[in-house]
């Protein structure tokens, strides 16, 4: 009798051994769903900020920014509220529109746009009244240079319709789980239910949880005659933290099953125990007590929801419960007499068969590995085993009896987590990337930019000094030079404008029916308005195409600027038809481009280390903006060298040629110009 006490009492420790444990293995499932929740939300608002970054550099960064290009940058995130501020912290633009509150100094008012001016860091802030109608956001705010200093830019999120709402509404599936971010000072930022209040905090909406989180980040408490169990995660880069809690009888809900049978098995268990040592005591049992006692060990073994199996010392399935069966898609007859070694992953083949030698040399009673079975289906499933190897009253081997437990969802979350931090490895990847992109392009811009206005400045502050004694000669030399570097200051704008017009998305080709002769006229006039160089036009009087007159006018004032700045004359721009297309030939008489520099010829800041182009200033986005602007327009263009020397730029334009009938007019014949 003591024996059989002795054995219930460890059966039942063991037991409640086992039930801690599955419970603590669910509340750690908890605990790194909230950890993917908040990597999520982490992730989310760098992934903002970085757009918001983005958006102010293309399109916040002029001296001046009126109100309707803020508004469309604002537009693209849709944001109910925003701001945009100077080096000093006031107010230049703000949506909604309130007069009232451009000039003042919000980065005395607001924190986080203070950080983001002084500091130079993206903030975000905690629930604060928006600048204009006073109403609870969250703001992003994220500074950015510009040449008349550093501003910040913020968009705000309305609390009562944040996206993240959304998001956390189906980031738990627990019946009654309750999920918030909260910032610092107690306030829910955004919440899986809906909140009273015009600012609801956590303390108001949930006091219980707000004393628990103020005590240990995760655990339990009691509210409302129930236990919760809640985990918390702080939001990087944020004054927010994540916290979640759920009843513990919803997140225990899948075990309850598992515990009436271990509950059962003990029992059943104790009472084949106790007939063991009646019979014992008795020195005999009937033969029927012993089929009860074995019909009730069946039953604890089959009716258990964790698999089990028991296995001969060679590794032949012997007995396997459904719970098994069901884990490896194949019913118990198919299994039995089968070698285990046939279901498990050849690459976790050696380690289970080094366990079970140990045990069978004596070295281990048992063993507790993570194993991967094979499915009848292919599939692979990740467990959790633990063995024991069964010896008879004199020592001998036996069998080994196994409990297997299903880890394939907690891997899968694993991986997941695993993947999502991998995936913000990249994107910082990417983020590098780009402020280096930004770095080249700065440098560029300070360099290019400032020769010219030099030029300008220079010859200006000559010209007022020595006004009187200087000739007319030289002082009309001295203005020419003037309106040169004037006119290529004025391109260099010019492209970066189209270049962020590009980026942005914000660059339309609206194609029409234009003459393309005139079109080329129109632009060699244009060019030689700037330059001495004489330009040949041949061309019929009129030809029809379609195109953005605008772009077409770009496209062709860069290719004629690069005849006359890096090629020779003769310079000759020829139109004519061929089929379906119009093709407009630019050619120069220069040296042309280098043969290794080709495949390179319209990438964005390229230009070639030899030749003529390392002597002319150039940026290496014309090409590039004119390879854009015609692929937009549903142009083409190509490169092929001039014959003996020089360059030839071709365009191909959609022709529109004009019929009468069905039948085709016929084309004017080409006339030469200058």
């Amino acid at each position: 009798m003591l024996i059989w006490l002795l054995l219930t009492m460890a059966a039942a420790g063991g037991l409640v051994w086992q039930q801690h444990n599955s419970r603590e293995a669910l509340a750690q499932r908890f605990q790194l769903r909230v950890g993917l929740i908040g990597d999520f939300v982490t992730s989310y608002t760098a992934d903002l900020i970085a757009r918001e970054r983005v958006q102010a550099d293309a399109s916040l960064t002029d001296r001046t920014v009126n109100a309707r290009d803020f508004a469309r940058a604002v537009a693209g995130f849709g944001y109910p509220a925003a701001v945009l501020i100077d080096d000093r912290g006031r107010a230049l633009q703000v949506i909604p529109p309130d007069p009232s509150v451009i000039g003042r100094d919000l980065a005395g008012r607001y924190a986080h746009l203070r950080t983001a001016l002084r500091q130079g860091r993206p903030a975000v802030s905690p629930v604060v009244p928006s600048a204009a109608e006073q109403n609870p956001v969250v703001a992003f705010a994220v500074p950015f240079a510009t040449s008349s200093g550093r501003r910040v830019f913020s968009g705000a999120v309305d609390i009562k319709h944040s996206p993240l709402t959304a998001y956390l509404t189906t980031a738990l599936s627990f019946a009654g789980a309750r999920v918030q971010l909260v910032d610092a000072v107690g306030n829910v930022v955004a919440a899986n239910r809906a909140l009273t209040g015009s600012t609801p905090t956590l303390a108001g909406a949930d006091p219980s949880l707000a004393a628990a989180l103020r005590r240990h980040g995760q655990g339990r408490y009691h509210a409302a005659g129930r236990w919760w169990r809640y985990s918390s995660a702080p939001i990087a880069g944020t004054p927010w933290r994540l916290s979640a809690a759920v009843r513990e009888d919803v997140l225990f809900a899948s075990l309850a099953g598992n515990e009436t049978a271990g509950h059962a098995g003990l029992g059943g268990a104790a009472v084949v125990g106790l007939l063991v040592v009646a019979a014992a005591a008795r020195a005999r049992r009937s033969r029927q007590d012993l089929q009860l006692s074995e019909d009730r060990f069946r039953r604890v073994f089959d009716g258990s929801r964790i698999g089990m199996t028991l296995t001969d010392t060679e590794g032949r399935f012997l007995r396997v419960n459904p719970a098994a069966s069901q884990m490896l898609g194949r019913t118990e007859d198919d299994l039995i007499g089968t070698s285990c070694a046939e279901v498990i992953h050849p690459d976790d083949r050696p380690a289970a068969t080094v366990a079970g030698r140990d045990c069978l040399a004596g070295r281990a009673d048992g063993f507790d590995l993570d194993k991967r079975y094979l499915r009848a289906d292919g599939a692979t499933l990740d467990t959790s085993v633990t063995g024991a190897l069964l010896r008879d009253r004199h020592g001998r081997p036996q069998y080994f009896t196994t409990q297997i437990v299903d880890m394939t969802e907690r891997r899968a979350l694993e991986r997941v987590r695993s993947e999502h931090e991998a995936e913000l490895a990249q994107r910082a990847e990417q983020l590098q990337e780009a402020n280096a992109h930004l770095a080249d392009f700065m440098a560029m811009l300070s360099h290019d930019v400032r020769q010219p206005l030099a030029g300008i400045v220079g010859l200006g502050e000559l010209l007022l000094d020595d006004w009187p004694e200087i000739p007319d000669e030289d002082k009309l030399s001295d203005v020419r030079r003037m309106t040169a570097a004037g006119h290529r200051a004025a391109d260099l704008v010019t492209d970066i404008l189209t270049l962020a017009q590009l980026d942005a998305g914000a660059l339309a080709a609206r194609a029409v029916r234009i003459d393309v002769s005139h079109a080329v006229r129109e632009a060699v006039a244009a060019h030689q308005g700037g330059h001495s160089a004489p330009i040949t036009v041949v061309a019929p009087d009129q030809t029809e195409g379609l195109a953005d007159p605008a772009h077409l006018q770009l496209i062709l004032g860069n290719l004629l600027a690069n005849a006359a700045k890096y090629g020779r004359p003769p310079i000759t721009v020829t139109v004519c038809n061929r089929r379906d297309q119009i093709m407009v030939d630019v050619s120069d008489h220069g040296e042309g481009v280098p043969e290794e520099f080709v495949p390179h010829l319209f990438e964005r800041f390229t230009r070639a280390d030899t030749g003529v182009a390392t002597t002319a200033p150039g940026t290496g986005l014309g090409l590039y903006l004119v390879s854009q602007l015609a692929r937009a327009g549903g142009l083409s263009i190509s490169y092929a060298p001039t014959r003996p020397t020089g360059a030839t730029f071709t365009i191909a334009v959609p022709c529109m040629t004009p019929r009468l009938g069905g039948v085709s007019l016929p084309r004017p014949a080409p006339t030469r110009r200058h």
